[in-house]
């Protein structure tokens, strides 16, 4: 173990080495040890704006997921009304039954547009410009949907207005609740005008003063010794989408100003320019007392503590490392892979089925889609018992693996049915591959133990269409022909 990791526990002993170094020196070094602090300040500035954007955006995408879940469930409602409604009335009635007053202001959008020349008879939170084409709407709604009905085209949806304003809620919510020591905390500031001048920008969410917030900025603007700290932002935001930079700002409950550095970086969705600062006082007041707290003890006593905590510190991290190593690696197989066919695992599968929806309305090229089930599996089960049934999927899908390309996917979406995907495989050669992969499992002669078991499989074929809204409809397809083929005599495949 020790000649295996040797360089390792050298490099500790040379890290230790040089940090005792540097604890000797150090003293001499008071105003090196001050600009390094402040780099170390500014790196922190980054990753913490950096990261808290990472997290909000991810906020953005569960609100919008949610959001989709909630037009899903109007669309269902909505779906079977709009059907036996005959008039504008009618429709308007419906409506107001299903938006209503407990829904969030300004959450729900909606427009139904009638006629040959395409009318809006009714809308709500839908710009009066609307060019009624669906390519616009993802510009109005954040998550909508369309329903058709005898008076003409309904659509609807949760506003991105709406979606701003939670994301507003909650990035104040972040910032309020975030605490840091000394006077450093995040703020927003919104831009209006890209080329700046006069109220380009509006102060969005500030926790110091609250009250600031809604407060117009200028890049003339100067602070207290006549620079003008927003002119430099913008101009680093314009060049490269973030900027490092310092100027003279009050300082909480006080008179006084200080110089202050900040790091901001630009959330182009929102036009929002994220913030995060830190004073020149706090961090030298810092450096300085750290100074004077050391002195001649640093040498008789930090040193060798250090040392000692630094080799206990290097252990635990490389067994750590290993540990989470081999958790990550395992929690990825299972999360990927079915732990008893070895197929792609339904997790997996629903990632891969999603990405091949999206490539597919982009390319308009839809591959294979197969849905493959035992026939009479319970029996199998029943007569031969549970282990006999795993034996035989697992020599079903190492047959399917036979049978099919490397590039082809088999994931086990449940119990005994799986679900397959062929890149490039054309309806014409879906019954000549199915009438193979039939014939290989059918004569297949399963052995398990004393036992023997002839088993047999049903297969559905269908594709992606221009008309599906999720990946999931393919799969009703599929389905339906699978059944259609075990209504046909089992050990049968149809193509949809």
């Amino acid at each position: 173990m020790i000649k295996k990791h040797f360089w390792i526990l050298i490099s500790f002993l040379a890290l230790n080495a040089l940090l005792a170094l540097f604890i000797v020196q150090e003293r001499n070094y008071v105003n090196q040890a001050k600009d390094i602090a402040v780099q170390f300040k500014a790196n922190f500035l980054k990753d913490s704006v950096t990261n808290f954007i990472h997290e909000f955006e991810r906020n953005r995408e569960d609100s919008i997921e949610n959001f989709d879940f909630a037009v899903s469930e109007r669309e269902n409602n909505l779906a079977q009304t709009l059907a036996y409604a005959y008039s504008v009335n009618a429709v308007q009635s419906i409506v107001d039954r299903t938006f209503t007053s407990n829904d969030a202001r300004g959450m729900w959008g909606y427009a139904l547009v009638v006629g040959l020349d395409e009318q809006i008879a009714l809308s709500q939170n839908v710009p009066d410009d609307w060019d009624k084409t669906t390519r616009t709407l993802d510009g109005i709604f954040c998550a909508w949907r369309e329903v058709e009905n005898p008076v003409g085209r309904f659509y609807f949806g949760i506003t991105q207005e709406h979606l701003y304003n939670t994301m507003v809620s909650i990035v104040r919510s972040k910032v309020y609740d975030s605490h840091f020591v000394e006077e450093t905390y995040y703020w927003v500031n919104q831009v209006l005008n890209y080329k700046g001048g006069k109220d380009y920008a509006v102060r969005l969410i500030h926790p110091n003063p609250r009250s600031s917030e809604g407060m117009m900025l200028s890049t003339d603007m100067q602070d207290a010794i006549g620079d003008r700290p927003y002119e430099t932002e913008l101009e680093g935001i314009n060049k490269d989408g973030e900027v490092l930079s310092s100027y003279y700002f009050k300082k909480k409950d006080s008179d006084n100003f200080a110089r202050k550095i900040t790091y901001a970086k630009l959330y182009k969705p929102y036009n929002w320019i994220v913030c995060m600062g830190s004073y020149y006082d706090d961090i030298y007041d810092y450096v300085d007392t750290m100074n004077k707290v050391r002195g001649k003890s640093m040498m008789r006593i930090a040193l060798p503590l250090v040392i000692i905590l630094d080799l206990l510190a290097a252990f635990f991290i490389v067994r750590l490392f290993y540990t989470e190593r081999k958790e990550n690696n395992d929690a990825k197989r299972q999360l990927n892979r079915d732990q008893l066919t070895d197929a792609d695992s339904r997790a997996s599968g629903e990632r891969e089925l999603k990405k091949k929806f999206n490539e597919f309305k982009s390319t308009k090229e839809s591959p294979a889609i197969m849905i493959m089930d035992v026939d009479n599996f319970k029996t199998i089960n029943d007569s031969f018992g549970r282990e006999t049934g795993d034996f035989v999927l697992i020599q079903i899908v190492n047959i399917f693996y036979e049978q099919s390309r490397v590039s082809d996917i088999l994931i086990r979406w449940e119990g005994d049915q799986f679900v397959a995907i062929f890149n490039g495989m054309q309806k014409s050669v879906c019954w000549t591959y199915a009438q193979k992969l039939l014939e290989a499992i059918s004569q297949k002669n399963i052995q398990y133990k004393e036992r023997h078991v002839q088993a047999t499989v049903s297969l559905g074929f269908s594709f992606f269409n221009e008309g599906d809204k999720t990946h999931l409809q393919v799969l009703e397809r599929a389905q339906n022909a699978m059944l259609e083929a075990k209504g046909a005599g089992k050990n049968r495949a149809r193509v949809d």
